[in-house]
């Protein structure tokens, strides 16, 4: 055979090689650069829902503790106004609560059922008629003033039933929220509830739980 043909055959093959080397360093590169991607994209993607997880669970733990801090002044207040006596100063202590309240619950909507968001429902709906009753009650106005003492009442036996006459007892200066409700006086549903925004008050509880769950995932 020609020395000039054996030497454009050697010529093709070498091309023909080099380009078939040329294209699979290229896909290894190029597959390389592709999975590397897909890993980066990957970590950004596990870091924005661990923020996401971190936001959504601080926003939680927000308005269980607006919830519980709303709660705590009721009672407090509740005992308070009950256990003043000297009917000559006609003092009422006003029970604050928190303007956007509603969505606070709604917020805890997928810690809770219906029937607990119910209590919690319930319970804000005397808080806030206990409050406007006192905003028209006048110094004087007797009539008035029992009204707003019989829903001081009615918030008391909300949460203690029968026994909130106990309650009256107790020195509110002297007892922590967590007594004023982890009693044998207590309704159950109350305190199961209450226990329960505890926990949810409580960050380290709502990172673990989301942990928990991309454990299982």
């Amino acid at each position: 055979m020609p020395i000039a043909i054996i030497t454009t055959i050697i010529s093709a093959i070498s091309i023909l090689a080099g380009s078939t080397l040329g294209a699979l360093f290229s896909w290894i590169i190029s597959k390389k650069m592709h999975n590397q991607k897909m890993q980066e994209e990957y970590k950004i993607m596990q870091e924005n829902r661990k923020y996401e997880d971190s936001y959504r669970a601080k926003e939680v733990c927000n308005n269980a503790n607006v919830i519980r801090l709303d709660i705590a002044n009721a009672l407090f207040q509740s005992i308070r106004s009950l256990q003043n006596t000297d009917e000559k100063k006609n003092y009422l202590y006003l029970l604050p609560i928190n303007k956007y309240y509603s969505q606070a619950v709604a917020s805890l909507s997928d810690k809770y059922n219906l029937k607990e968001l119910s209590y919690l429902y319930q319970l804000y709906g005397i808080i806030e008629k206990v409050n406007r009753d006192i905003y028209e009650w006048t110094i004087g106005d007797t009539e008035a003033y029992d009204k707003v003492k019989t829903g001081f009442e009615t918030i008391l036996y909300k949460m203690y039933g029968d026994d909130f006459k106990k309650v009256l007892t107790i020195d509110p200066d002297n007892i922590s929220y967590i007594e004023l409700y982890k009693n044998d006086s207590t309704e159950k549903q109350y305190k199961d509830l209450l226990e329960k925004l505890d926990y949810l008050c409580l960050l380290e509880n709502l990172l673990k739980e989301k942990t928990e769950e991309h454990i299982k995932k």
